[in-house]
């Protein structure tokens, strides 16, 4: 009986790995957690404005188009479901094609692109 249990438990962790390694391998991997918080309310003009600067100069290119509209990767304009820790922890260590910016920028510039991009939440593709 006892054998039976572990291999049932044995096999139970290596279903569960191998759900694991096939999200990942499907782009479904989440970005890990942050223990930081920004050194400044995200609401704040001066914050979003600097990271416009920046998004415009980083994330424009290639990536997410004018004022995070659709491009090659996903719209940032009306996206309600995007929160400020996801977006610090997806910008910081990236998601390919999308480089870690964390390599890039010190945490404070990183939390101004997030207030930024928060700013885009009530924003339409019009």
């Amino acid at each position: 009986m006892l054998a039976c249990v572990t291999a049932l438990a044995v096999s139970l962790a290596l279903l569960a790995g191998a759900r694991q390694l096939s999200a990942q391998g499907a782009g479904m991997r989440q970005p890990p957690a942050v223990a930081t918080t920004p050194p400044f309310d995200l609401s704040d003009p001066t914050a979003v404005a600097e990271g416009g600067r920046l998004f415009q100069q980083s994330c424009t290119g290639y990536c997410h188009g004018r004022e995070g509209r659709v491009a090659r990767a996903p719209r940032l304009r009306g996206r309600q479901d995007l929160e400020p820790r996801y977006l610090y922890a997806r910008i910081s260590s990236g998601f390919p094609p999308m480089p870690a910016f964390q390599t890039i920028f010190p945490p404070e510039q990183i939390w101004k692109l997030v207030a930024y991009i928060m700013s885009l939440r009530d924003a339409s593709e019009n």
